[in-house]
């Protein structure tokens, strides 16, 4: 049977380490249901440099010139956060279903002006929340709905990052913004906001929250110049709270020399555990998935049925890999207009989440929250 490809434009892919570069265009690049049509940087040779090296026929400088392309049916946005607003309303006026990487905006006024805006145009939209492209995420959530570990009564996630940035390490240029909180990109909003999906995801949305969110690393180097810039954001986030069905969740987010992830779920009738098996960030990482019942203490881990990988044979782990399945997500929902793909409606829950979070720092009181409609 013929595959209908859906052509897509990747705004952000250049060659020094960009997320389009290093995910998103490999992940296209292995589905058969896509085409990667157009690239664009900020620059015209970057942007050729890139088409050139994938094997891309449209590349561009201007945003819009990719977005009203006629080989381009879905306008991916992987950029940095400041950026994604106009990027996303680049994609609207032409018109093009959207794909924007998440955080969604700069905060979550900003996201939800831009889900109204994308349900005013009435295109499709999806945001960047890849763990439910994971295989074991996935497998994880039938076992718990089935009922494999009883009813959940804990959740706690080791959640140790890489150690950077930190007092003894240089940020590069490129990479200053992640200091600023107002940008909207640093622990708070990427670690923590894509677990807190994940683990609504898994479990349903949560009731309430309490927080300590503290800066530790407040001035670090500039990798070129060796300027010492002051930071805002995060490097320390710490969430208890507690799941609508009365289960208690409890994570600290933080950097460490050796790096840590993994999340164990405790039920009435045994126990589960996600063990990264790269250590790094949550919505990128592969997963073991392990379990034990009554009458079995030791600890198993569990093969993860065929069914539950999207992704095709042949992909290994890396950035890559859960970013190739949560397209194929978004093919079905462009195909059959199904709702299996993420999008800016989960992508506002996740700000607005991280808000109660944020006021529950700030407030030292624990925050009620409200699932939206």
């Amino acid at each position: 049977m013929k595959i209908n490809k859906r052509g897509v434009g990747v705004i952000g892919a250049n060659m020094n380490g960009s997320w389009g570069g290093l995910a998103h265009l490999p992940a296209l690049l292995a589905l058969p249901e896509f085409q990667a049509a157009a690239v664009c940087t900020t620059r015209q040779d970057s942007a050729d440099e890139t088409a050139k090296r994938f094997g891309i026929p449209h590349a561009f400088s201007d945003p819009y010139e990719l977005a009203i392309h006629p080989d381009v049916d879905l306008v991916t946005i992987a950029v940095k956060v400041p950026e994604h607003e106009k990027l996303v309303q680049t994609a609207l006026q032409a018109g093009k279903s959207v794909f924007c990487e998440f955080p969604l905006g700069r905060s979550s006024a900003e996201a939800a002006h831009l889900l109204h805006a994308s349900e005013e145009k009435g295109v499709r939209h999806f945001a960047g929340l890849q763990s439910w492209a994971n295989p074991a995420v996935r497998y994880l959530k039938d076992l718990i709905a089935d009922g494999y570990i009883g009813e959940v009564r804990a959740v706690h996630c080791n959640y140790a990052l890489p150690l950077f940035p930190s007092r003894s390490k240089r940020i590069p240029q490129s990479r200053v913004y992640l200091l600023d909180k107002t940008n909207g990109a640093n622990h708070l909003t990427i670690a923590a906001g894509h677990l807190l999906d994940g683990i609504t995801y898994l479990l349903g949305p949560f009731s309430e929250v309490s927080s300590v969110l503290e800066t530790q690393a407040d001035r670090i180097p500039i990798m070129e110049t060796g300027e010492i810039v002051q930071s805002t954001s995060p490097d320390h986030v710490v969430i208890t709270g507690k799941l609508a069905d009365g289960a208690i969740m409890n994570t600290h987010i933080r950097n460490t020399h050796i790096g840590n992830l993994s999340i164990e779920i405790n039920g009435t009738e045994g126990d589960m555990v996600l063990q990264s098996n790269e250590n790094f960030m949550f919505q990128i990482d592969s997963f073991t998935l392990k379990g034990a019942q009554p009458g079995n203490k030791a600890f198993g881990e569990l093969s993860i049925p065929p069914q539950y990988t999207l992704q095709p044979s042949g992909l290994t782990a890396g950035p890559a890999f859960n970013l190739a399945g949560l397209y194929r997500l978004i093919y079905s929902d462009l195909e059959g207009n199904t709702r299996l793909a993420p999008d800016f409606h989960t992508a506002l829950a996740v700000h607005t989440l991280i808000d109660a979070v944020q006021r529950a720092a700030d407030t030292g009181t624990r925050q009620k929250t409200e699932p939206l409609d």
